[in-house]
């Protein structure tokens, strides 16, 4: 989930994307209800901001080349309250057009949720995404649905989960 623009800056796109990921202490503030399933099968829209903590870019060699990576974690936030973390990976795996597969692992009170597919890689602000929710733990054990998300600069990453 996170920002990728061709790995000469560290800090590129989001997901994330987003598959190393040591946990975190969680927030001193309130989770909001907004964190939980609803566990009837009905769609949950979650929304967060991603906020790069750290990454670094692990290049194959000059340039944006296939098989280039991006490793990192951001910190989560949802109505200016730190509800998470994440951690990604994301590899270069198309150069025409400029695609990258990301691997996200959302860190939240309640569980986890497991988010992968193809993104763009980002070569401007803002970038857009949507990638697939492919399981998870705790009350997101069982999810399933989709992630849009919008790298609105090197740091910052809007997404919007909406869990079935």
């Amino acid at each position: 989930m996170r920002r990728y623009k061709a790995l000469g800056s560290v800090a590129g796109t989001a997901l994330a994307a987003v598959l190393a990921c040591a946990p975190l202490a969680h927030a001193a503030a309130p989770v909001p209800d907004t964190l939980g399933g609803d566990g009837k099968g009905k769609v949950k829209v979650i929304k967060l901001v991603a906020l790069l903590r750290q990454a670094a870019g692990i290049p194959v060699d000059g340039g944006l080349s296939l098989g280039d990576r991006q490793v990192g974690n951001d910190d989560l936030f949802q109505n200016g309250n730190r509800v998470g973390s994440d951690g990604f990976v994301c590899t270069v795996t198309s150069l025409s057009p400029d695609e990258r597969e990301c691997e996200i692992t959302l860190h939240l009170p309640k569980g986890d949720i497991a988010i992968q597919g193809l993104a763009p890689v980002i070569h401007s602000f803002p970038t857009e995404f949507t990638l697939a929710i492919t399981g998870g733990t705790g009350v997101y054990k069982n999810a399933r649905g989709f992630v849009t998300g919008t790298n609105v600069n090197d740091t910052e990453t809007d997404i919007t989960l909406h869990l079935t």
